[in-house]
């Protein structure tokens, strides 16, 4: 079936862009959890020193290459409104990040706190992206 096969009706078309869509997170999802097996089994084995240091380099190329070419397929995917909602949702919770961590860093600069970790700063950012993406869908913004 082509882009503008007019014969399938609006909710028949809706419906199979959506089944096709819910299998394609389905198999990111698997992929994302045997990737991270795999990941978490590499890693013993670098701590052990069973495998050389070019084994996690690569994965962490090959990981940011994946990350990155999911990123643009996935916008290719939705429509224009979750495309809309999560761009918002990415630029809010990238601000209430820097704001957030920007002031724990000034507080612990002050020594009055701990410095943030990269895990800190990722789970902050991430945090808040799901927070204002939640906020978004609800219509509460």
């Amino acid at each position: 079936m082509t882009k503008h096969d007019f014969s399938e009706s609006g909710e028949a078309r809706h419906n199979r862009r959506r089944n096709a869509f819910w299998r394609y997170l389905a198999l990111a999802f698997s992929a994302s959890i045997l990737i991270g097996f795999l990941s978490g089994m590499a890693s013993g084995m670098y701590a052990s020193g069973d495998l050389p240091l070019w084994v996690p380099l690569l994965a962490g190329a090959l990981a940011i290459a994946g990350i990155t070419w999911f990123s643009f397929d996935y916008f290719k995917r939705i429509d224009e409104l979750d495309l809309m909602d999560n761009l918002w949702a990415h630029l809010a919770g990238m601000y209430g990040g820097i704001i957030t961590i920007g002031g724990w860093y000034l507080l612990a600069e002050l020594a009055l706190i701990r410095f943030p970790t990269a895990a800190d700063t990722i789970i902050a950012l991430l945090g808040f992206t799901f927070l204002f993406y939640g906020i978004r869908k609800l219509g509460l913004r």
